[in-house]
């Protein structure tokens, strides 16, 4: 089975089965570009010049979020919200497949800022 890949607008979704990986991805302001990634264990953050969190690439995702493989096969949308502390981000992440909506909160600690 290959990668499914659906595009919102700007947001773009993206999972592949046979690695388990979900990428989501909100797409950049006109005066945006991509900076970099910050990696922590299962989570990959896609980062903006502006240091704004464009993209989130989730590893083994139907583990760490706790959803089976059809449903993640199946979504039609996703939302997140970012909010930077001073050790740590906050991620607040919706996902929508036909009738379920799931939400999960994840914290990702900070070595360093994103900006």
């Amino acid at each position: 089975m290959g990668v499914k890949l659906e595009t919102l607008e700007k947001k773009l979704i993206s999972y592949d089965p046979d690695c388990d990986i979900l990428f989501i991805h909100n797409g950049y302001d006109s005066d945006e570009k991509f900076k970099g990634n910050f990696d922590v264990g299962d989570i990959v953050l896609d980062v903006s010049n502006k240091g704004k969190v464009r993209g989130i690439e989730v590893m083994n995702a139907s583990e760490y979020l706790q959803l089976n493989t059809d449903v993640l096969n199946h979504l039609t949308d996703f939302e997140f919200q970012v909010d930077q502390y001073k050790n740590r981000i906050g991620i607040t992440l919706v996902l929508i497949a036909d009738q379920i909506k799931k939400e999960k909160d994840i914290i990702v600690p900070l070595i360093m800022a994103l900006s």
